[in-house]
């Protein structure tokens, strides 16, 4: 499941809350105006929908201890990505495919994007919309793209994203990985947490 963007869930509560003064009647609907309501049921007729999903990827909480200011916060434990503002506010936070053995936790910064390119090690193997910013212990770039394609053929699917399938990078989805590509610039601060 895919977590709506944090910019539409607000739009979702505003719409929500402007709900009641959109009916532009008076909210108190007693016949006799004590506010004690004389229409509907006080018994619940209908199960309310579950809470939202904590499983692995699905938590919308900043992890602890992963810095201040402007930065992407990658959590390799939950496999999940959260682009932040200065002000600490989420700009964006999206589920994506790691790889838990590496880059090793700790703070990094953007060095190079690419619009388009290629694995190092295996030509048929691209992707787009390249943000890096570590290096593997093998010295090969690690940095944040869009699911890359073999032969023209995606490596994995968008609901696999949350599990760690990477070979090294951080994959996400497509408009993720362009939400990421326009956010994070040279000089991005990035936090790689558990």
């Amino acid at each position: 499941m895919r977590l709506p963007r944090v910019i539409a869930l607000t739009a979702v509560v505003g719409l929500v809350v402007a709900a009641p003064i959109a009916y532009g009647g008076d909210l108190d609907d007693s016949a006799d105006g004590t506010g004690t309501a004389t229409r509907g049921t006080a018994v619940q007729v209908a199960d309310t929908q579950a809470p939202p999903s904590t499983e692995l990827g699905d938590s919308l909480e900043i992890p602890a201890n992963s810095g201040r200011g402007r930065r992407i916060v990658y959590s390799k434990g939950i496999q999940r990505v959260w682009l932040i503002e200065e002000d600490g506010t989420i700009y964006d936070t999206h589920r994506v495919s790691g790889r838990m053995d590496q880059p090793n936790y700790g703070t990094y910064t953007v060095w190079s994007r690419s619009e388009f390119t290629c694995s190092n090690a295996h030509s048929n193997i691209c992707m787009r919309f390249m943000v890096r910013f570590a290096h593997s212990r093998r010295g090969d770039n690690i940095g944040f793209h869009e699911i890359p394609k073999r032969d023209g053929v995606p490596m994995q699917t968008y609901d696999q994203l949350g599990e760690p399938l990477s070979g090294g990078c951080v994959r996400q989805a497509t408009e993720d990985a362009i939400v990421t590509w326009n956010w994070a610039q040279i000089g991005t601060v990035v936090w790689v947490v558990p």
